[in-house]
Order: structure tokens, then C-alpha cells, then sequence
């Protein structure tokens, strides 16, 4: 299953340029080049977000209107890439911004732990939680690994307190599963 509506609307550096028509907003958070472009595209059935193999390409607030009933928001990626310095400290501001603003129904972090858990991203994972907005925890890339890496990531979720997360493997069941989520998380 796939999202049978959607479009780009608009990008924006700013958090209070965002759209304000009533609709929920579903922020998508997670390191640069964790795919959630790729998760975009996915879910929509058409390329309609930018993905690239380079990290640290999304630098906007991209905002993607879904059945006419609420928007994902593409975030620029955190965590170490060619481009990071002054940009973490700008996504961290934006991210404080955003987790205030009433449109904004639920978080989806996507996690890739082929790379495993790091330092930074137990630390984030901590804040969002604090942050009284529904979190929701998506493997990215799990097609690329063994049951063994599959079990370390596991275990390395549950060691922080997290049962609870799906994987995004872009199969039509996984993809109609995240689908389904965002829907009823956005209201």
C-alpha cells in the first residue's frame, strides 16, 4: 500500500513559515543519508523527495501534503557529515522550534543500525521522548542486514527502553505498516 494522494508543497528554512491550515504535521527526523527521502518516495509510489547517495543534501524543511489530511516533514539530517558545524547547531534550533508548534501531531525517527546505535543518537532519542509528542521508531536499510545484525539491533533498541519500532525494508508490507501509522499518528 502506498499513499494514492500526495504532493510537494513547499520548503522553507524557517519553522514558522510552515503551513498553518489546520492540517497535523508528521516531522521525519534522522541522521543525514538514514533514507528518509527514500522512505518518502516509497510510501508515496513516486519520486517526489530528493534522495541522494551524498549525506547532508537536505538543508530545508520540505513539506509533503498526504491524502489531503496532513503533511510528513522532511528535516534536514543530523550527525556528522561534510556539511555539519554551524547546520547542527541551526538543526537543533529548529528542532526545539518545531516540537512546540501545535500543528505538529507526532515524530518518526529513522534509525539505521547497520552503524549502530551511537552516543548522539541514544541523546536524541532521550529528548524526543521528553518532548510529549508521539515518537515512532523506524529501522531504515533492514534489507541490507543478516539476522545477526538484525538481533544486535534489537538488543541495542531494547537496551534504551525501546520494544516498540518497525522496520522499513520497502516491501509493500512494511511500507503499508508505516503507511497506516502516519495516518492515524497525523490526526
Amino acid at each position: 500500500m502506498s499513499y494514492k494522494k500526495a504532493k510537494f508543497v513547499i520548503s522553507n528554512t524557517e519553522v514558522s513559515a510552515r503551513p498553518k491550515d489546520g492540517r497535523g504535521h508528521l516531522l521525519l527526523l534522522g541522521r543525514s543519508n538514514v533514507g528518509k527521502s527514500t522512505l518518502i518516495n516509497a510510501l508515496c509510489g513516486q519520486k517526489i523527495a530528493f534522495s541522494s547517495k551524498k549525506a547532508g543534501k537536505t538543508k530545508l524543511l520540505n513539506y509533503f501534503l498526504i491524502e489531503d489530511k496532513f503533511y510528513l516533514v522532511d528535516a534536514p539530517g543530523y550527525g556528522s557529515t561534510d556539511f555539519a558545524t554551524k547546520d547542527t547547531i541551526q538543526f537543533s534550533s529548529m528542532v526545539e522550534e518545531y516540537v512546540k508548534c501545535p500543528e505538529l501531531k507526532a515524530i518518526a525517527l529513522l534509525l539505521d543500525l547497520r552503524l549502530g546505535l551511537s552516543e548522539e543518537d541514544k541523546r536524541f532519542i532521550s529528548y524526543l521522548s521528553k518532548v510529549g509528542r508521539p515518537l515512532a521508531i523506524i529501522l531504515t536499510k533492514t534489507d541490507k542486514m543478516n539476522q545477526s545484525q538484525k538481533a544486535k539491533a534489537k538488543a541495542s533498541l531494547n537496551a534504551i527502553g525501546i520494544e516498540q519500532y518497525l522496520s522499513s525494508d520497502l516491501s509493500g508490507a512494511a511500507s503499508s505498516k508505516i503507511c497506516d501509522l502516519f495516518m492515524r499518528l497525523a490526526k
